[in-house]
């Protein structure tokens, strides 16, 4: 069977691999994305990292049946244009027929964070799982639910978007006019601003960072300590909600604010206590995500490997 091309595009790199019908990586390539460069220097770059991909694998482009992408949104699956692409500057921006003429492959694009998840309930922390709910806690909070193995993506594709979850309606506003959302508190932009509206400053000066928290957070410093129980609070608080919604079978955390471990899941797991049923959260697994950095282009290959 031919292999297929995964792309991982996100605002710092590109991870781009060529992955077999098992879920195996042939080879892989990373580079930065450049953003900067405007959106089509960075197809080039997609374009020339997946070549670089194949020739990791020992493999050529006719050895490949298409190519699944990963990719941050608003977006629209059917026609692979990029709606918008805020962090990266982009609107309406035709990533998969730009890659498709260029390949002359089949190109299936899907949100980033819900190909993630679909690369571990296929061969990851949540394979062989019915429900999978899977929560990437980094600069944002984003959400994918894969169900009996696919991707619920809802009527207009902006399914699951826990990051969204009000939990406080009297938190800070978002620029978009909702306010008191999970991101605001368990993401790592969230973390920074709770630790600057507690006094916390950056040990060695500058601007503070979220992995500065987290470290003085590990050496018990106790303003730090509170910011993690208060992420961690309202996590619980977001996902009581998803629970309650979805009847996830297995939840998985990734991203970087998921290193606090018990810093931030022990909060998180008093609070789903008190507030969900009991018949809900009998059962489910609690888990990090396996895949690492090969989460996006795994579950883009997966992608395809559907649509085949």
């Amino acid at each position: 069977m031919k292999k297929v091309i995964g792309v991982d595009l996100g605002g710092t790199n590109i991870v781009t691999a060529v992955v077999d019908s098992k879920g195996k990586v042939l080879g892989r390539d990373k580079r930065p994305t450049q953003v900067s460069l405007g959106a089509k220097k960075v197809i080039t770059r997609i374009a020339d990292s997946a070549r670089a991909s194949l020739q990791a694998s020992g493999l050529t482009l006719s050895d490949v049946a298409a190519v699944g992408i990963g990719s941050p949104g608003p977006l629209n699956p059917k026609s692979g244009v990029i709606l918008n692409w805020v962090n990266g500057g982009w609107k309406n921006v035709p990533l998969g027929p730009v890659l498709k003429k260029i390949f002359k492959k089949r190109v299936f694009i899907e949100n980033d964070a819900n190909v993630a998840a679909l690369g571990e309930a296929w061969v990851g922390a949540g394979r062989g799982e019915k429900v999978v709910l899977c929560l990437t806690l980094g600069t944002g909070v984003g959400g994918g639910l894969i169900l009996d193995g696919k991707i619920y993506a809802g009527a207009w594709d902006v399914g699951c978007e826990i990051g969204h979850i009000v939990v406080n309606p009297d938190g800070p506003l978002t620029p978009y006019g909702n306010s008191g959302i999970l991101e605001q508190y368990s993401s790592a932009t969230g973390i920074v601003r709770l630790a600057k509206e507690v006094g916390l400053e950056a040990p060695g000066g500058g601007t503070l960072q979220a992995y500065e928290v987290q470290e003085l957070a590990r050496k018990r410093n106790q303003t730090a300590l509170r910011v993690y129980a208060e992420a961690g609070r309202y996590l619980g608080i977001g996902l009581t909600t998803a629970i309650h919604l979805y009847n996830p079978s297995v939840v998985i955390f990734s991203g970087g604010v998921s290193g606090a471990g018990d810093l931030l899941f022990s909060p998180m797991h008093k609070e789903l206590k008190k507030r969900c049923f009991p018949q809900s959260l009998k059962g489910i697994k609690f888990r990090i995500a396996k895949l690492g950095d090969n989460m996006g282009v795994v579950g883009a290959a997966r992608l395809a490997y559907q649509q085949l």
